[in-house]
């Protein structure tokens, strides 16, 4: 039986090391506006059960503000209970 030879192409070039900054760090440092960084402070995660129509308004208030619908809501969330 013929043995199948396998080419393998060469290795692919490194990417702008801005991007690979922001994959391990969720933060650019670059001429752009610099991103959020992640809070300090250990987090807790809540799990709610919302109406799709509700659902579907957060999601197209987050777009509409350009964030996370989770950053909408904790937004919302400590307006309403500040500590």
């Amino acid at each position: 039986m013929a043995q199948k030879k396998v080419e393998f192409n060469s290795k692919p070039v490194k990417s702008d090391p801005s991007i690979e900054d922001w994959v391990t760090t969720r933060n650019i440092d670059t001429e752009q506006e610099k991103v959020e960084e992640i809070p300090s402070e250990k987090m807790k995660r809540l799990t709610i059960d919302v109406t799709p129509r509700l659902h579907r308004a957060i999601k197209m208030r987050s777009v509409e503000q350009g964030v996370t619908m989770a950053d909408l809501v904790r937004d919302l969330l400590e307006n309403s209970f500040p500590s």
